[in-house]
This record gives C-alpha cells, sequence and structure tokens, in this order.
C-alpha cells in the first residue's frame, strides 16, 4: 500500500534509473567534502534559528552534525524502495524527537542545495547539460525525500497533538485514562470491529 502510493509519487516526478545513477555520482564527489558541507549547513541553520550560543556546545554540536549527516547521506544514498521509505519516515519522526521543525528541514534543503550545486559545478564546469541534468535530478531526490520525511513528522506531530486533547479532555471530564481506554474499546466493538471478525 504504502509503496504503490510511493511510486505513483516516482512516477509523477518522472524519476528513474538515470537519476539514480547521476545522484550516486553525486554522492562519490561529497565523499571529499561532506565534513565541510556539514560544518557549513549547522552554522547557516544554527544562525537561522538564532541558536549559535548553543555552536560552543561540543555535545550539542555532534548531536546536530549527526544529525544532518544522516540527513544528507540517506538523501543522497537513496534507493527510494521499501526500506529506505521506512528509513526516512523514521527519520521524519526522529527530527520532531530533536526539536527540528519541518521548516528547517525545507531551509536545509535550501541550504543543501546551493552547496551541492557548488559541487557540481566543479566537476561538471565545462558539460552544463551534464550540470542541469544533475540539478534536475537532485531536485526529484529533494522532492521524494521531502514527501517521506513530512509523512513521518507528521504522524509524531499528530500522535502528539493526539495524547494533548485526550489529557485534556481527561482533566475536564475527570474520566480515568482506564475508563477512556475502556469506552472507546466498546465504542470500536459496537461499530463492528473486533466482533465481526
Amino acid at each position: 500500500m504504502v509503496m504503490a502510493w510511493f511510486d505513483k509519487i516516482k512516477m509523477s516526478v518522472g524519476w528513474d534509473r538515470t537519476d539514480q545513477a547521476r545522484l550516486a555520482e553525486l554522492r562519490r564527489w561529497l565523499d571529499s567534502d561532506i565534513t565541510e558541507v556539514i560544518e557549513t549547513l549547522g552554522r547557516q541553520l544554527a544562525q537561522f534559528k538564532g541558536t549559535q550560543p548553543l555552536m560552543a556546545n561540543a555535545r550539542f554540536v555532534q548531536r546536530l552534525h549527526g544529525v544532518l549527516c544522516e540527513w544528507l547521506e540517506g538523501l543522497l544514498d537513496g534507493t527510494f524502495d521499501g526500506e529506505y521509505v521506512k528509513e526516512r519516515w523514521a527519520f521524519g519522526q526522529k527530527l520532531m524527537e530533536i526539536d527540528l521543525t519541518f521548516e528547517d528541514v525545507i531551509l536545509l534543503e535550501e541550504l543543501a542545495r546551493g552547496q551541492l550545486f557548488e559541487l557540481a559545478q566543479t566537476r561538471l564546469s565545462e558539460r552544463p547539460q551534464a550540470l542541469s541534468a544533475t540539478m534536475r535530478t537532485l531536485d526529484k531526490a529533494l522532492n521524494l525525500d521531502l514527501t517521506l520525511i513530512y509523512n513521518g513528522y507528521l504522524q509524531v506531530r499528530d500522535a502528539e497533538m493526539e495524547r494533548m486533547l485526550l489529557d485534556r479532555f481527561l482533566a475536564i471530564t475527570g474520566f480515568s485514562r482506564t475508563l477512556y481506554e475502556n469506552l472507546a474499546e466498546a465504542w470500536e466493538w459496537s461499530e463492528g470491529g473486533p466482533v465481526s471478525a
């Protein structure tokens, strides 16, 4: 079900094997520069969020760089198969847990696009058509990846919102959590849940 949905998205952006090969090549070019790229992305993100003072904390920087590296490597290593879908959904959930918003991911996407364009330009400066094709592939990959991360992010956010609403409901009504869960289970049964199985 999920892969059928994702395959439709891949088809809508025109993802094919040529794109996969271009993305793998971009990933190989990044290998020698990844530390510098991650440090630059970290500084730019901290500046945007106004968290520059935290960049003096080695543990914070290590954690931030680890997440940025996981995001960028995951993007460029993307096979866009079933396993990849699960990993990127999980990564979207992880972002929520470390207080990076989806808006931060959109910003990172744009910052990374600029860094990767410079990297591709140094390799393909005399082949403008190849450079253009590589950047089109990167745009497709970013769109696919963003869709997956957003879905994982939404799952966590929605679950958190449901918990908050439930806590508020319980506080207002005076119901115990056990009573609420028993009522919810009884309602499911009355709607033809497990009874009809």
